[in-house]
C-alpha cells in the first residue's frame, strides 16, 4: 500500500469519525459585572450603559438585539411584556411604551444601550419572545428592575433547537449602582445584574417570563465576538511575530 493511499484511508477514517461524532452539548455558566453607566442619579432620564468588567476582562463593544419574534404574549387588553421607558427619557420610536407591542417595538426597545428601555413583564403571566443578534455572541449581560423576579434565557441553535438553557432566579442579581423610574411605576427601584456565557456562539435566545416568576422587567446586551477575519489576522500577526522573533534569536 502506497503512502498517498494510507494517508487517503487515514484521512476518511478521520472524516467518518468527525461526522458520527455528535455534537458537543453547548452550556451556560452564571457569573457577576459591574456597569459603568452615565447615571446621575435622575432615575427618569435616559441611561447609557458604556462598559462592563467582570474578572480582569472590560468590555465596551456591545451587540444589540437587531430582532424578535413573539411566540408568546397574548392577552386582550394587558400584555404580559410592554415596552417601557423613563418618565423623561427617550423614547427609541414615535409609539413610546406599549401595553401590546409589535415585534418592532421589541427590537427598538431592546436594540440600544439605553437601560431606561426596557421590556416590563406582569406577574402571573407568561411571556416567550426569541431574540436575534446581529452576528453571533456567547456573553450576555442582564439586568432587571426591582431585584425580585426570576428570568429564563434559552440558547438556540441555527435551527431553533435548545443548546443550553439558565434561569436567573431572584438571588442571584447584584446591584447595578443605578435606579429606574418609568411610566408604569410610581417610584424609582434599583436595577439588578448578572451575566451568562455560554461555551460556543449564537446569534438567538429564547426569553421566558414565566407564571412565577413575578413578572421581570428587564434588558439584555451581549458582547461583541471578534469576526473571524478578526481572529485569522490576529493569528496570522502572531505567527509572523513568532517566525520573527525566532529569527532574531538565531
Amino acid at each position: 500500500m502506497t503512502v498517498k493511499r494510507i494517508f487517503k484511508l487515514s484521512a476518511g477514517i478521520v472524516g467518518a469519525m468527525a461526522i458520527s461524532m455528535p455534537a458537543q452539548a453547548a452550556s451556560f455558566t452564571g457569573f457577576t459585572f459591574n456597569a459603568t453607566t452615565d447615571y446621575s442619579n435622575d432615575p427618569t432620564a435616559d441611561i447609557f450603559l458604556q462598559s462592563v468588567s467582570h474578572g480582569s476582562k472590560t468590555v465596551s463593544n456591545f451587540s444589540v438585539v437587531t430582532g424578535a419574534t413573539m411566540i408568546e404574549n397574548s392577552h386582550a387588553t394587558l400584555g404580559p411584556s410592554s415596552t417601557d421607558l423613563g418618565d423623561n427619557a427617550t423614547s427609541p420610536n414615535t409609539t413610546g411604551a406599549n401595553e401590546l407591542p409589535t415585534n418592532q417595538e421589541v427590537v427598538d426597545f431592546l436594540g440600544n444601550l439605553n437601560l431606561n428601555n426596557i421590556i416590563d413583564t406582569e406577574e402571573r403571566q407568561r411571556s416567550v419572545f426569541e431574540l436575534e443578534f446581529d452576528n453571533k455572541v456567547n456573553t450576555f449581560y442582564l439586568f432587571e428592575r426591582g431585584l425580585n423576579s426570576s428570568l429564563k434565557v434559552e440558547a438556540l441553535d441555527s435551527n431553533g433547537n435548545v443548546l443550553d438553557k439558565f434561569k436567573v432566579s431572584q438571588g442571584l442579581w447584584q446591584q447595578a449602582g443605578y435606579a429606574i423610574d418609568t411610566t408604569e411605576i410610581n417610584g424609582a427601584q434599583d436595577v439588578g445584574s448578572y451575566g451568562i456565557k455560554l461555551d460556543s456562539a449564537v446569534k438567538k435566545v429564547r426569553v421566558i417570563s414565566d407564571f412565577s416568576d413575578n413578572g421581570p422587567d428587564y434588558k439584555i446586551v451581549a458582547a461583541q465576538v471578534p469576526e473571524p477575519s478578526s481572529m485569522a489576522a490576529l493569528a496570522l500577526l502572531g505567527g509572523a511575530l513568532l517566525v520573527k522573533r525566532r529569527k532574531s534569536a538565531a
